[in-house]
């Protein structure tokens, strides 16, 4: 099944492809095999406006000339894009293209969102798919319109065209909303009546409707339905063509239709000729989205740790500390307290680790005028507010660090994904239990930002584990995500993220995710704390990979790890 593009000059009467200025054509997202060439005529001006090395389609997507878009009122169909909204369903990553695309290569007037009351964009319960309201905040122009209380069969072709008729009695563009855009159609605004399909074989439907561009009056079933195969000009590359190969074509055609959901980790670094273009859409560029690395500004060498509420410190938040200070052999690991902590091990670190300063912090009591009441919100606040001011590595008191971040510190923030698959549909989650960042992250500053919205009757998950991941989809040139940053260990079995189906909770490191624990940079026990690292004389003696990691934190010396960091030059 190809997409195809017919246009016509009057009612009844067909351009050829020879004739047209611009040959018009859409490529559908289906599962055919085979190919065909593309050729679509620029003109000799537009080719020497065109960068060296730059893509048509990059130079595309910011210029156009005034005059294809301003066009006599004799001439004008509405520079109004509709899209239909109907079914019970999520707006999903695919639809967010399709409108980014109109608002970014079609850059019309206004974009009007049709839709039926009883049938409004669903929100999942984990809130990943909020590409909707992400749209109507950025937008000044994309409108929405009720076509009345209750929604039409769906599934109805002949309801659903009547519908795009009706829209367009006026005149517009109806676009299909998996439909995405690579070339502008202000050009067919000069026309009568222009259709994009998606299957030349068969008669318009709803469901092949690609696109539809029509003045006043034009648009009829009468003419929809009179086209046939050789009516339409030309047909254009099927979907694994673009997915298949890495490289883009010369010139891309008009259209994408994606029929099946895409997200954004699966385009950030692929290089297929797809990933390009909805990077480009996306992104504002077609290369791969790789983190900013630079050490003429690195992550400080200091630590940071929150134990607001009264504490008495246990063995394994003193293994914390100390593998901050001889492990990593951080300047100075900050404590902040707003209770002295209690217990041996906080007297232990006192006598013995002058690096390990406490500061005393009140409660933070609100965010944005919003009040906190929750002390997972209070913590998330808090480590991000510090990394973002003073820069370091942040720990959780239930964490131990194993070795210095060397590399890692030229980035701008450095986290890794937690392993559970509890929030679908999110592909993954961010835990910042063990995160580093520079001082003055613009990946941090964003993370504060979110903080407008905070509901603190909300769940504590989506401030500390979703909205960090939603960021880095959308900034990922702001964070690295380090998949051995830190493993994380729940009810005693551990989950390495960068192994295979960690998202399987019965795959662990007692059952088929066995790895070196001396080659992570943290370990993270979530709950419960291991038996063996909340007491010494157990520790001394167990055996095993927890307590074997607890002796090693034992042995580090601060001078013997700075001294292997001058060797390596990593200091």
């Amino acid at each position: 099944m190809a997409v195809t593009t017919m246009v016509l000059r009057s009612k009844g009467t067909l351009i050829s492809a020879g004739v047209l200025l611009v040959t018009i054509v859409s490529v559908t997202f289906l599962l055919n095999t085979g190919s065909h060439k593309i050729d679509m005529e620029m003109s000799q001006q537009d080719t020497l406006r065109m960068k060296p090395q730059e893509h048509y389609f990059e130079r595309n997507l910011s210029h156009y000339n005034p005059s294809e878009v301003l066009l006599p009122y004799t001439e004008n169909t509405p520079d109004t894009v509709h899209v239909l909204w109907c079914g019970l369903k999520w707006f999903e990553f695919k639809h967010f293209l399709s409108l980014l695309s109109i608002m970014k290569v079609q850059q019309p007037s206004k974009v009007i969102i049709h839709y039926w009351d009883d049938n409004k964009v669903l929100r999942d319960r984990n809130d990943y798919n909020l590409w909707y309201s992400q749209l109507l905040d950025e937008y000044y122009n994309i409108v929405t319109r009720s076509r009345g209380p209750t929604a039409p069969d769906c599934e109805n072709n002949t309801i659903m065209m009547e519908n795009v008729l009706d829209i367009l009695k006026n005149g517009g563009i109806y676009v299909n909303d998996t439909i995405v855009l690579t070339h502008h159609l202000h050009h067919l605004r000069k026309l009568p009546f222009s259709v994009g399909v998606t299957n030349k074989n068969v008669p318009v439907t709803f469901k092949t409707l690609a696109y539809l561009v029509a003045k006043k009056g034009e648009a009829t079933s009468e003419k929809l339905q009179s086209l046939r195969g050789d009516d339409f000009s030309s047909s254009c590359a099927v979907s694994d063509s673009l997915e298949k190969t890495n490289t883009l074509p010369s010139v891309l055609p008009t259209c994408i239709l994606i029929q099946r959901n895409i997200i954004p980790a699966k385009i950030m670094e692929t290089k297929d000729a797809l990933s390009q273009v909805v990077r480009l859409i996306y992104y504002g560029s077609t290369k791969v989205k790789l983190p900013d690395w630079s050490m003429d500004d690195p992550i400080p060498n200091i630590g940071h740790m929150v134990l607001l509420g009264g504490y008495e410190m246990n063995l394994l938040s003193y293994l914390s500390i100390r593998s901050m200070i001889h492990c990593v052999g951080a300047e100075a690991m900050y404590i902040y307290i707003d209770v002295e902590p209690k217990g041996q091990w906080y007297e232990k670190l006192k006598a013995e680790e002058p690096r390990a300063v406490f500061v005393y912090h009140e409660w933070p009591g609100t965010v944005f005028g919003h009040p906190i009441s929750d002390g997972s919100h209070a913590s998330d606040l808090m480590r991000f507010d510090l990394l973002y001011r003073f820069g370091g590595i942040y720990v959780d008191w239930d964490a131990v660090m194993l070795r210095p971040l060397g590399h890692l510190k030229g980035y701008g923030f450095v986290t890794n994904f937690d392993w559970p698959d509890w929030h679908p549909p999110y592909p993954d989650v961010i835990n910042n239990g063990v995160s580093a960042g520079k001082k003055g992250s613009e990946f941090l500053r964003k993370s504060l930002m979110k903080f407008r919205s905070y509901n603190p009757k909300g769940d504590w998950y989506y401030m500390g584990l979703m909205m960090p991941y939603k960021l880095y989809e959308q900034y990922p040139e702001l964070v690295k995500i380090e998949r051995k940053l830190q493993v994380i260990c729940y009810k005693l079995k551990c989950h390495p993220v960068f192994l295979p189906g960690y998202h399987n909770e019965k795959i662990h490191h007692l059952n088929g995710a066995s790895f070196d624990w001396k080659e992570v940079y943290a370990f993270h026990w979530t709950q419960p704390s291991p038996p063996e690292l909340l007491n010494m004389t157990l520790l001394q003696t167990a055996k095993g990979m927890f307590a074997d990691v607890g002796r090693y934190v034992l042995s580090c010396d601060r001078k013997k790890t700075l001294a292997s960091l001058v060797g390596s030059h990593q200091l």
